[in-house]
Formats: structure tokens, sequence, C-alpha cells
């Protein structure tokens, strides 16, 4: 049985999308100097000592980490992997300050309007041969002999309670599942993207309520994505 998720976490993302705002491009180098060299920054040169340039957007980085900060019209999407400048411990403060200084500071500052959703992206790698060979047992069943590489992606929609109760309110979550077993590798790589849809938009960033949404996507992964897990695919039957 797998008992603890965080054992076998290697990185995570976080996005917010809103409505396309092309004044964006015209405004994305003061963006990128409050990111990097606002006082205290914690999204700073030494966690991203690279900034790269595309049609529209611009990108952190660091080569090092392959951590990344990608900004661009209508997106903002940080991604981190552990055991760089990372580790688990740190996941609290990076939720934090993200927060503080990318949807209450930035997306705030140039009046980025209209949030259409936010996500959490969990990822794991599970190093065990037989939950391995167990998903693709299972997943593909006796008929077909010979396949050992599986990339496999479902969803499923749930109800915010807020919605019952609130008129002309229809906002919900999504969660996406994305399962991959590679030829040859005795491991699986799985995410849980755990998503807030906001019917109608968010007038503001400021309405985000992000902590709150970090703790039930937490949850989701512990109640409902590693039960569902063990159940299937670890626990012998």
């Amino acid at each position: 049985m797998i008992e603890n998720l965080e054992e076998n976490l290697t990185g995570i993302a976080i996005g917010v999308r809103f409505r396309a705002n092309f004044s964006i491009e015209d405004q994305i180098g003061r963006i990128i100097d409050q990111i990097l060299y606002s006082k205290d920054s914690f999204f700073n040169p030494d966690i991203f000592p690279l900034v790269q340039s595309g049609i529209g957007k611009r990108q952190l980085a660091n080569e090092e980490t392959m951590d990344s900060l990608k900004i661009d019209n209508s997106n903002i999407i940080l991604e981190i992997n552990l055991g760089g400048s990372f580790n688990v411990a740190d996941l609290e403060t990076i939720h934090s300050k993200f927060e503080e200084q990318i949807i209450k500071g930035v997306l705030n500052s140039f009046k980025i309007k209209e949030i259409i959703r936010i996500g959490y992206i969990r990822r794991y790698i599970f190093q065990y041969k037989e939950l391995a060979k167990k998903f693709v047992d299972k997943t593909i069943g006796e008929t077909l002999g010979g396949i050992n590489d599986i990339n496999l992606r479902f969803s499923k929609k749930l109800p915010i309670e807020e919605a019952f109760v609130k008129k002309n309110l229809h906002d919900y979550y999504n969660s996406i599942f994305n399962i991959i077993k590679i030829t040859d590798k005795e491991e699986i790589f799985m995410s849980v993207d755990f998503q807030r849809f906001y019917d109608p938009f968010l007038p503001n960033s400021m309405e985000i309520d992000f902590i709150p949404f970090i703790e039930k996507a937490n949850s989701f992964n512990n109640k409902h994505y590693l039960p569902w897990l063990n159940n299937n695919y670890v626990e012998d039957k």
C-alpha cells in the first residue's frame, strides 16, 4: 500500500488563466522586472537566472533545475521540480509566495481581469515494478500481450457546494489524470491536475481564494486519488 504521496512527489505546477489581454504584450517587460527585482522577491534571479523571449510571451527559467515561470496574454504558469532549488518542505512557502507576489502582486498591479480558472498540478513517479505491471495488465487486460507502454488521460468534473446555494454561480472543479508507463522502465508517471473554473469569470485576481483552493486540491489527492490508486492497482484482492 502507498501511504504517503509526498514520498513520490517530483514536482508541481500552478497556473492562472484569464481572458486574453493583449495589452500584456506591451507591459511584459515591466511584469518581468516586478517579478524578478521587487523588494524581497521570492522568484528572483537566483531562482530564475534566465529570461527567454517568444512572440507575445516570456519565460523565466533555470536550466539546471528545469524550473520555469511562463507568462503570455492569457496565462501565467509556475513549474517547479523538486530536488533542485526546492523540496517538499518548501511547498507551503511556494504557495504563499505565488499568492502574494503573483496573484495579489503582478496580476493585481497590472489590472489583469476576468479570471477563467486556476489549476494545481502534482506530479508523481512511482518506482514500483508491481504497480507498473498491474497498471498495464488491468488497463489493457489479457487479450493483448506484449504491451509495455501506455499514455492514458481522463478527467472527472466535480461540483462546488457554493454553486448550489448562490444564484447565477456555476463554478465547478475539474480533475485531469495523466498516467504514463514507458517501455523498459519499471516506473510509472502520474499527475493530477486539479482545476477550479469560474462561471461567471472572476472580475479580478484579488477575489481568488488561492490557499483554500490548494488545500482542496491536496485533499482531493489524499482522499480520492490515493484510495483509487491503492484499491485498483496496489492492494491485492
